[in-house]
C-alpha cells in the first residue's frame, strides 16, 4: 500500500483539523502506512490521535517561515511517502514550493470558499500548478476554481466532508425544551460573523421570543476579535439570551440538548458543524451562501438568511421558533437521513483512496 504523509498547521478544534485527523485515522485503519504532522502548538485533537494509535509528530521547527519550505522538503524526503496531503492555504503554498525538491505526489486541500480573487489568491492558485491534485471540500469551490483558473480544471477533485454518524447521533428521546435552545459551534472569528449575530439576538430579545442561544468555540483563536465580541456582548445586554462557551470536546452532547442549530458565517467551504448538527437530527438555520443552499432547503430541513442583513437573520429565527415542535422534529429526521446518504466516512474514505491510487 502507498505510504502517506498528512500535514496541517495545528490540531486546534476547527473543522479542517477534525477532517484531517479523521482522514488520518481512516487511512490508518484501512492499512495505509500513514503519519500526520503539525508545527503550531495547539493540540486539541492530539488525545484523539493518541487514543486511536494514529502516527502523529509535532514539528515546531517548521514554524519559521524563512526555512519552512526547505525543512518540509527535507522531512518529506526522509519519511519517503508516495503521497503527501496538505490542508489549509499557508501549508498548501509552502508544500507546493517544497514539491520542487521531492518526488512524492502532492494533494492540496481547499477548506473554504473564495469570496473574491485577491493577489494572494492568484499566487496560491498558480502555485497549485505544482500540485498533482486539488481537493475542495465543496462542489461550489470546485466550480469556482475551474471557472477562474481553468488551467487547474483537470486537477480538481471535490470530496465533501464526512461526519461520524455513529458519534453524532440523535438524543435517545426527542428534545423539546421549554425555552427553544439554538446552538452554534464555531470559532470566534470574523468569518463566523458573530458581531452581526449578537445584534440579531438583541432584536430577538426585544421581540420577547422564548428562545435561548449558546455558542461554543475557541476563544483563543483570535483574541482581539473575541475581545471585540465581549465588548459588544456587554453593550447589547444579552447575557440572559446568549452564553459564550469555550470549545467542547464532547460537543455532540450539546447538539442533543438543543432544538435548532445556527451558523451565521459570511463564508464557508462545506461546514462540518452543519453536517454534525444534521446528523444529530437538528433543523438548521444558516447563511444563504456558497454550499449552504445545496445542504439546506428553505422550509424543508431548515431556513436560510442573508448573513449581512441582521433583520433577515431575525426573520429566519422567527420562522424556526414559530413552527410546531412536530415540524422541527420532521426537519431534523430528514437531516439525519441526508447525512446517512451523503456524509458517511465510507464515502469520504472511498473517494480519497480512489484519488490516492490514481496518482
Amino acid at each position: 500500500m502507498k505510504r502517506i504523509l498528512l500535514i496541517t498547521e495545528h490540531l486546534g478544534p476547527g473543522g479542517a483539523e477534525r477532517q484531517i485527523c479523521g482522514l488520518a485515522l481512516m487511512l490508518t485503519n484501512a492499512g495505509y502506512p500513514c503519519r500526520l504532522i503539525t508545527y503550531i502548538n495547539d493540540q486539541f485533537y492530539e488525545p484523539f490521535l493518541r487514543q486511536n494509535n494514529v502516527d502523529y509528530e509535532f514539528l515546531p521547527d517548521l514554524v519559521n517561515k524563512k526555512t519552512r519550505v526547505w525543512r518540509m522538503a527535507k522531512y518529506v524526503r526522509q519519511y519517503n511517502p508516495d503521497v503527501v496531503i496538505s490542508y489549509l492555504p499557508s501549508v498548501n503554498k509552502a508544500m507546493c514550493l517544497a514539491k520542487l525538491f521531492f518526488k512524492a505526489k502532492l494533494i492540496v486541500s481547499e477548506r473554504n470558499n473564495n469570496t473574491c480573487i485577491t493577489t494572494q489568491d492568484k499566487i496560491q492558485f498558480n502555485l497549485y500548478r505544482l500540485a498533482d491534485s486539488i481537493v475542495p471540500n465543496s462542489n461550489s469551490q470546485g466550480k469556482f476554481i475551474c471557472t477562474n483558473f481553468p488551467f487547474l480544471s483537470e486537477k480538481v477533485y471535490p470530496i465533501i466532508n464526512f461526519v461520524d454518524v455513529n458519534r453524532f447521533t440523535p438524543a435517545s428521546e426527542y428534545v423539546e425544551n421549554e425555552t427553544l435552545r439554538i446552538v452554534t459551534v464555531a470559532r470566534y472569528t470574523e468569518q463566523k460573523n458573530m458581531l452581526a449575530y449578537l445584534k440579531a439576538i438583541r432584536k430577538v430579545k426585544d421581540l420577547g421570543l422564548n428562545v435561548h442561544f449558546d455558542w461554543y468555540g475557541d476563544k483563543n483563536d483570535n483574541p482581539s476579535y473575541y475581545a471585540e465580541v465581549e465588548k459588544e456582548y456587554q453593550r447589547l445586554d444579552i447575557a440572559d439570551y446568549l452564553i459564550l462557551h469555550e470549545a467542547n470536546r464532547k460537543i455532540e452532547e450539546e447538539y442533543r440538548k438543543s432544538d435548532v442549530f445556527c451558523l451565521p458565517s459570511l463564508y464557508e467551504g462545506y461546514p462540518n458543524v452543519v453536517a454534525e448538527a444534521m446528523s444529530c437530527e437538528l433543523p438548521v438555520i444558516c447563511s444563504n451562501l456558497y454550499e449552504n443552499p445545496y445542504i439546506v432547503e428553505e422550509g424543508v430541513n431548515g431556513y436560510l438568511f442573508d448573513p449581512e442583513n441582521v433583520d433577515d437573520m431575525v426573520r429566519a429565527i422567527q420562522k424556526v421558533v414559530s413552527i410546531s415542535a412536530e415540524d422541527r422534529r420532521k426537519m431534523g429526521a430528514l437531516n439525519r437521513q441526508l447525512c446517512l446518504k451523503r456524509n458517511t466516512e465510507e464515502a469520504f474514505l472511498k473517494s480519497y483512496i480512489k484519488l490516492i491510487e490514481s496518482l
